[in-house]
């Protein structure tokens, strides 16, 4: 495996935590970004990572509700081809079209031919997951386009998570382990540096999960134990943050 590719996300965890990652992310931050389509008649939206279509079912209704009236065109991007084709199985009435590519994210020319044209870029749960080095060139290359698009990355993890009973040292030994395989939690503090060295006017929402008892909770609590390295244990809550970020 590369260092410019992703793991492949089991289609059930996504399925699972996508109704908490819709009624997570950042209100303020969706409506400054249908403020900037509003005078639009054709939205092209390119979406990063976009596994399963999560971001599509969400925020393309979304911004109808808000008051973007554009016909929206969707390029979903990813490297897993058979999560892609679960994204096209389900239909969106507000989507005018929804077609899929896969895309090296590490791979700049290619990058630059699938973000060309685009009025914004969105990205789920993503930038902690990138190595620093591609990180810094796709915000490089969004940089190049003439007119820059707007981007939304949103659900970054953002460290610290904790839970109810505590289980002392295991978010720091989680963080590391993020930190071990891409940028982990500076993921949304290094991208917004880059962009503003690029001269983009940068806006962050922490947007974190708050988790009761739920199927949701019990896998992501498996999942966090086993990263840090510790004993498992039953949880009744936990709060789990992530931030979004706005670009333009």
């Amino acid at each position: 495996m590369t260092e410019t590719e992703l793991e492949n996300f089991d289609p059930d965890w996504l399925a699972l935590r996508e109704p908490v990652d819709h009624s997570t992310r950042s209100r303020r931050l969706e409506g400054l970004l249908a403020a900037r389509l509003a005078d639009r008649d054709r939205v092209r939206v390119v979406d990063l990572g976009a596994g399963s279509g999560s971001t599509l079912r969400h925020l393309a209704p979304r911004l109808l509700e808000l008051g973007v009236g554009a016909a929206q065109d969707w390029v979903l991007v990813d490297h897993d081809e058979a999560l892609l084709s679960r994204a096209l199985a389900v239909p969106v009435d507000a989507a005018a079209s929804v077609a899929t590519t896969r895309v090296d994210l590490g791979d700049r020319d290619a990058l630059s031919d699938v973000l060309s044209g685009a009025d914004v870029v969105v990205g789920s749960a993503l930038l902690d997951v990138l190595p620093a080095p591609v990180a810094t060139g796709l915000v490089e290359v969004l940089s190049t386009l003439d007119p820059r698009p707007a981007v939304l990355f949103v659900l970054t993890v953002a460290g610290g998570a904790s839970t109810e009973p505590d289980v002392p040292g295991a978010a720091e030994a989680f963080d590391a382990d993020q930190r071990a395989h891409g940028l982990g939690p500076d993921a949304t503090g290094f991208v917004a540096e880059a962009f503003a060295a690029h001269g983009w006017s940068v806006e962050r929402d922490a947007t974190p999960w708050r988790l009761g008892p739920s199927p949701l909770l019990d896998a992501w609590a498996r999942g966090w134990f086993t990263a840090a390295g510790v004993s498992g244990r039953p949880v009744s809550a936990a709060v789990v943050p992530h931030e979004d970020l706005l670009a333009q």
